[in-house]
């Protein structure tokens, strides 16, 4: 009945579609429901799974750049492995698996080790379950653009995404109440517990998407050959990559801390935490229509340029807040403009990289971002020490100006000129 329902509704964006896209645009739809819930059950809560047990800014930080670390390695690995074996959606299922299989692990921990080593076993499974997942990655992205067809994308990621907005708007304040409820650490077990079972039906679901032939094909190259033809297939590609990259290291630079920061400063509990992250998944799902609208009227380039240049004053919204409520005003904002980038950002790499080397690309472009993830932790963590929260916060806002600003004399989204016209073409082509 639900299915019928929301067939006429068109919510899976699939009336007048190819039949060939169907059900995998439908399966793969039920897919991000389910890891939406997921997710919402656990990326809130892995700091502050730590905290309860005593780790420090600097461990905090430290998870943060293993992580990333790992995270620069597994999409390399991904790309390999889905290059020889020829298919994507075996690799995305092991990757997927071996992420909640980590997650588990961090539940048991506790019950089998305590002291001080504790908390770097916390820090080397959790870092783990990120690099695994890293490994997957590539391979999703090119398996869903081969799942959804060019003209459908923008509503249809809008339409998902919307979806799994409302999800997580509704899970994540349900996770604080049973952390608050029965408390930590417990409390944080049982609700890591509970997305490690909802996970396992997500691979399931994930396993019944058809894949379709692939322009990519089975490739016996060498990983770094195979990765620096893919990067330098398209300039223009290679130049946005390398521009994201110091984009997230200014993100990085602080994102870690922005729990801490309300943990140890504002002294917000999970649950004030969770309603929060609530009122940031409402915008996130306003941000998602109107953003999915623009990206299909104005193109992927207007979006995310438009984000870019105000995302950067979201950091500088948290260096005057004294209270747990005050967050409600970088909340509303922060939902709705990561909702734009997040789809624009997308269908971007999409665009940009060459169809018949997307999963190398993608890869390349993985581990080159993740590369600045590794050390802006670390630096955050000693800004802070030096400077303080606000210090941190600053420091942060400033890089993802100036990376805007790169981003804008790239991509040319608000002019059309020769160049614009001649990126506009290439870009076309690539998709």
């Amino acid at each position: 009945m639900f299915q019928q329902g929301f067939q006429h509704a068109d919510v899976f964006v699939i009336r007048d579609v190819h039949p060939s896209y169907r059900k995998g645009m439908q399966v793969f739809w039920w897919y991000g429901v389910l890891i939406a819930f997921v997710s919402a059950f656990v990326d809130s809560y892995v700091t502050l799974y730590l905290l309860a047990f005593g780790a420090t800014n600097l461990q905090v930080g430290s998870l943060a750049s293993i992580s990333s670390f790992l995270a620069m390695l597994a999409p390399l690995i991904g790309a390999q492995w889905t290059a020889r074996l020829g298919k994507r959606k075996p690799v995305f299922m092991v990757s997927l698996s071996l992420q909640y299989f980590m997650l588990l692990l961090a539940v048991l921990a506790p019950g089998v080790i305590s002291g001080p080593a504790l908390i770097p076993v916390l820090i080397g499974l959790m870092a783990l379950r990120s690099g695994v997942s890293g490994i997957g990655g590539p391979a999703w992205t090119s398996l869903a653009g081969d799942i959804v067809p060019m003209e459908r994308r923008g509503r249809y990621f809008s339409s998902r995404k919307t979806v799994m907005a409302i999800v997580t708007m509704f899970s994540v304040p349900l996770a604080g109440q049973i952390i608050d409820r029965i408390g930590a650490p417990v409390g944080y077990q049982l609700v890591f517990g509970i997305a490690v079972g909802v996970a396992a039906a997500a691979v399931f679901i994930y396993g019944r998407i058809p894949e379709p032939e692939s322009a990519e094909g089975r490739r016996h190259e060498k990983v770094w050959a195979a990765l620096r033809q893919a990067l330098f297939a398209n300039p223009l590609f290679l130049r946005f990559t390398l521009i994201a990259l110091f984009w997230n290291f200014s993100t990085q630079l602080a994102a870690p801390y922005f729990s801490v920061f309300q943990v140890e400063v504002l002294k917000s509990t999970p649950a004030i935490i969770g309603a929060l992250g609530t009122l940031s998944a409402l915008t996130d799902v306003i941000g998602r229509q109107v953003f999915g609208r623009v990206i299909d009227r104005r193109g992927a380039r207007w979006a995310f340029a438009l984000c870019t240049l105000l995302i950067p004053i979201l950091p500088f919204m948290w260096i005057p807040l004294t209270r747990p409520w005050h967050v409600i005003f970088v909340m509303i904002p922060n939902g709705f403009l990561w909702a734009g980038f997040d789809l624009s950002n997308f269908n971007l790499q999409l665009e940009l990289s060459e169809a018949k080397y997307r999963t190398q690309a993608i890869a390349a472009h993985s581990s080159l971002i993740s590369l600045a993830n590794v050390m802006a932790p670390l630096l955050g963590a000693q800004v802070i020490e030096t400077w303080g929260y606000d210090g941190d916060f600053a420091l942060s806002g400033v890089g993802r100006l100036v990376a805007a600003g790169l981003f804008l004399l790239l991509l040319r989204p608000f002019w059309r000129g020769p160049l614009a016209a001649e990126q506009h073409g290439a870009s076309s082509h690539h998709g």
